[in-house]
């Protein structure tokens, strides 16, 4: 039961960040696409990778994205970073494979980072894996 509160408390911790990150970010002037859609799934071919997928609807001055991924949910560090289209007002997906061979927790937190060129951050939702370690 301790534990099960404690993962609770943590996945509560987990989105109470990420939200004041979106707040804190999106002061004034043109903020980053915030991805309209982000999935992270355990490659069906591969169980030592794990498939991110996220899209935007428009882009405008948007230069790339930082995936970051945690083993607590609170600590998090750079996986990749991804280049953004930058300018568009059409749809435009974006794909990561993580290798994930190296990490002894049994879960996986990612979340997306936009960066627009003149600086200006915006943080996805946080979307968690569970591994079989």
């Amino acid at each position: 039961m301790k534990t099960l509160t404690q993962n609770l408390l943590k996945s509560v911790l987990v989105l109470l960040i990420s939200a004041l990150s979106i707040n804190a970010n999106a002061a004034d002037g043109i903020v980053p696409a915030k991805p309209t859609s982000f999935t992270a799934a355990v490659n069906t071919n591969n169980s030592k990778k794990v498939d991110l997928k996220w899209s935007t609807e428009t882009e405008t001055d948007l230069s790339h994205f930082i995936v970051e991924r945690s083993v607590d949910g609170i600590n998090f560090s750079n996986a990749a970073l991804v280049f953004a289209y930058g300018n568009t007002t059409s749809k435009s997906d974006y794909a990561f494979a993580d290798n994930i061979t190296r990490l002894l927790s049994g879960a996986v937190y990612y979340r997306i980072i936009s960066i627009s060129t003149d600086s200006k951050n915006l943080s996805s939702e946080v979307r968690i894996i569970k591994t079989n370690k």
